[in-house]
């Protein structure tokens, strides 16, 4: 009977040891589990941080992309209502050649209103005549001064550095408004140089009716 007892007693402990040995290895399994649960949590949750970045990111794209696509939709717009507005203006001048005529004409005034030429004014400046029959002498003398002027002067002094020589359509005309002193005078000279005309052929038929 005590031995059964004993045998019993053996039994239950090595029972005992055995239940405490695997509720270490269950608690031990466990920590490890919720371990790499929270690895597991940690990891998913970073990966969701990522997806989250990459569909902003994508979002931005997008958002870009429908804004280009505005503004070419626009630009688009743009150049066909040139194109159409352009072709419209073609097409107005083309169906109405008065327009053409119009402005052909009003170019063609301008060139020439342009391209006319000023006013020439020839100066009349009086004409020096020959002495009279007799008086060959009296004109000698009184314009002895000026060939003695000229005979003393010699040859004329030559340019070292002559001015360019300028083509006579460079060469401005004369411009002489009317009413300006030097028209008057022109005007004066012609009126003397008449009057000494007549003068001069009054003499003359005296002269051819005295004896």
């Amino acid at each position: 009977m005590e031995r059964q007892q004993q045998n019993y007693l053996l039994s239950w402990s090595h029972q005992n040891q055995c239940g405490i040995k695997t509720i270490e290895e269950l608690r031990h399994s466990l920590l490890h589990t919720t371990m790499e649960l929270e690895q597991t949590r940690m990891v998913a949750s970073e990966e969701l941080i990522a997806k989250d970045d990459q569909i902003m990111q994508l979002k931005d794209l997008l958002n870009k992309a429908i804004k280009e696509k505005d503004e070419a939709q626009e630009r688009y717009k743009r150049i066909l209502l040139d194109q159409n507005f352009l072709l419209q203006h073609q097409t107005d001048e083309e169906q109405d050649p008065n327009i053409n005529g119009f402005h052909s004409s009003d170019g063609e005034e301008s060139i020439v209103s342009s391209f006319e030429p000023p006013v020439e004014i020839e100066l009349d400046f009086p004409e020096m005549t020959l002495p009279e029959k007799g008086k060959l002498l009296k004109a000698v003398v009184k314009a002895g001064p000026l060939l003695q002027t000229l005979l003393l002067a010699g040859q004329l002094p030559q340019w070292r550095h002559p001015p360019p020589q300028l083509e006579s359509f460079e060469i401005p005309p004369v411009i002489i408004a009317e009413g300006s002193p030097l028209s008057q005078d022109s005007c004066g000279n012609n009126l003397n140089r008449k009057r000494v005309h007549c003068d001069s052929k009054r003499e003359t038929k005296y002269q051819r009716l005295l004896p």
